[in-house]
């Protein structure tokens, strides 16, 4: 049983629960097969992420490949020092700039106040993988990308946090920038963040640990500073104490160490788009799915164009610029070479350029991101790159104590609350007048079996073809009975004003927005809760031999 405790009060115990992704919503075919029948799916990728021998033998081929280690680190170094990291990153930064330590990364959008709960999931599945492999004679250092290429704005500047009354609360800074669709690191935070942080004061309950993530967040996120920025700094301060580095892509220097792989990806781009077709094609004839849709005049690449994000599309060897202006290879070619940070890859590409750059021995994903990272898989060979061992990152639901309790008074599961509203409503109601209804449905039960027993050896003796007719007619009475134990439950329900909300309360922190917690809510929900040793707590429930969804009460 956990302990009780305060908002912000260190706690010591988190009992845990695992739940098989087989019973997660929304589970893909695919990510189930990756785990637990990894040779149906062993042709899409580099190896199973739970034998060692597999990292090793990756270790091996990096050894023999050139990457460019030295200079990378003196922009790591610049970079990481600007979000105001501590000793342990800069320590694993010279560590990776010399041959014989590996990279575990992972990477997600710069979203707002850190963005989604799996996320920081995300990035302590990295930091504890990177423990073990460097346990078991691998020396490897934790990576995270910031997606600052991206250019999803509307993704990136909203998140939701839970209140104290257990009120979903949305929150978003639609940022300053110009151009319709530019990279988000290019994107800046307006004066709506100061309401945004005071909202998150108003809904997260007060104490030591509201008020230092409060500190955090303010010296972090203010008007004018740049969302990746933002993110990076905010993030450092949460995870550099275990040697996090972070890289950010959209940087002139990372992006001319990265040249080579644009130049190739340019004059291959029909070759490499014929791969990716017949790859997707594989996936869907082996019964899963393309996660990323390969278009017949797609490349892997994106060009700024007046401030905004444009796809590079081929028609007929020549290159197509947002629809409108058409230019050969070698000016292109030429056009990257100059202004290579005006060129950015696509989902299917930056893993490739993340591999190029750094001697990655594992990537951390997430189960959508696996279903793409099978696409890559067929290029990787073109750019003379092994695929790094993809791991699937942790997953978790956290209950505080109240939600708990309540789940406990009503006998609930957390995958009682994933079935829905109508379910979770019908077994609360159900529970709560339990008592009072139990011996009077289970008195009817019995009843109704004693008289149609009595009616049985009448009957036979009647007319023995009526007995399938008697038993059918048993089962429809107990179908019924079982559906008017169901409207009382839900009668009750509605007749009751505390019920209702606690159903809300339930529903609100497992399953916000009839979605996984994971997905909807910040992590600064957490850890204006529970303060910053959750991140302690939950490294300690990560492991690196199976995968689950874990239900953590803190």
């Amino acid at each position: 049983m956990a302990q009780i405790h305060k908002p912000g009060e260190t706690f010591v115990s988190m009992p845990s629960t695992s739940i098989p992704y087989s019973r997660v919503p929304h589970s893909s075919t695919l990510l189930l097969d990756y785990l637990r029948q990894y040779d149906r799916v062993s042709r899409f990728f580099s190896g199973s992420p739970f034998q060692f021998s597999n990292y090793a033998a990756l270790a091996d081929k990096l050894d023999k490949l050139d990457t460019p280690r030295v200079e990378l680190a003196a922009v790591l170094a610049r970079q990481n020092r600007a979000l105001g990291c501590s000793e342990p990153t800069f320590a694993n930064i010279d560590r990776l700039s010399r041959s014989g330590t590996y990279a575990v990364v992972t990477g997600q959008q710069v979203g707002l106040l850190s963005g989604p709960a799996f996320t920081l999931y995300k990035a302590l599945t990295t930091i504890r993988l990177s423990q073990k492999l460097t346990e078991q004679g691998v020396p490897s250092v934790p990576v995270f990308w910031l997606a600052t290429e991206d250019h999803d704005l509307k993704e990136v500047g909203e998140t939701t946090f839970l209140t104290t009354g257990y009120e979903l609360v949305a929150v978003c800074d639609q940022g300053e920038h110009s151009g319709v669709r530019p990279s988000v690191g290019q994107v800046k935070l307006t004066a709506a963040i100061e309401s945004v942080l005071k909202s998150l004061e108003d809904g997260l309950p007060s104490g030591e640990a509201r008020d230092r993530l409060l500190q955090d967040l303010s010296e972090c996120y203010r008007p004018g500073v740049g969302w990746g920025e933002a993110f990076g700094r905010f993030l450092a301060r949460l995870l550099s104490r275990w040697g996090v580095i972070f890289l950010d892509p959209l940087d002139e220097q990372v992006h001319r160490l990265a040249l080579p792989a644009y130049l190739l990806a340019l004059r291959e781009a029909t070759a490499l788009r014929d791969r990716l077709l017949e790859r997707s094609s594989a996936l869907v004839r082996s019964g899963y799915h393309a996660q990323v849709r390969v278009a017949e005049d797609d490349t892997l690449l994106f060009l700024e164009r007046n401030g905004s994000r444009v796809a590079v599309h081929q028609q007929q060897g020549s290159f197509l610029l947002d629809g409108v202006e058409e230019v050969p290879l070698a000016e292109l070619s030429a056009r990257a070479e100059r202004t290579p940070l005006a060129f950015s890859p696509n989902a299917l590409f930056r893993p490739i350029v993340q591999d190029l750059l750094l001697p990655v021995i594992a990537y951390v994903a997430g189960p959508s991101e696996l279903a793409y990272l099978a696409q890559v898989q067929a290029i990787h060979e073109s750019f003379g790159r092994p695929m790094p061992i993809v791991f699937l990152r942790a997953a978790f639901t956290l209950l505080d104590l109240h939600t708990q309790r309540l789940m406990t008074k009503y006998r609930l599961s957390v995958e009682d609350v994933w079935q829905g509203d109508e379910h979770l409503r019908t077994r609360i109601g159900a529970a709560s007048f339990a008592d009072a209804w139990r011996d009077r449905f289970e008195q009817s039960e019995k009843d109704l079996v004693t008289l149609l027993e009595r009616l049985r050896d009448d009957v036979a003796a009647l007319d023995p073809t009526l007995l399938d007719f008697l038993t059918h007619t048993r089962e429809k009475m107990t179908f019924q009975m079982e559906r008017l134990k169901g409207k009382i439950s839900r009668a009750a329900l509605a007749r009751s004003d505390l019920l209702a909300r606690h159903a809300r309360e339930i529903s609100c922190s497992v399953a916000p927005h009839k979605d996984l917690q994971e997905r909807q809510l910040s992590g600064v929900s957490f850890l204006g809760r529970a303060g910053y040793d959750l991140l302690d707590r939950l490294l300690e429930h990560i492991g690196t031999d199976a995968s689950d969804h874990q239900v953590l009460v803190y």
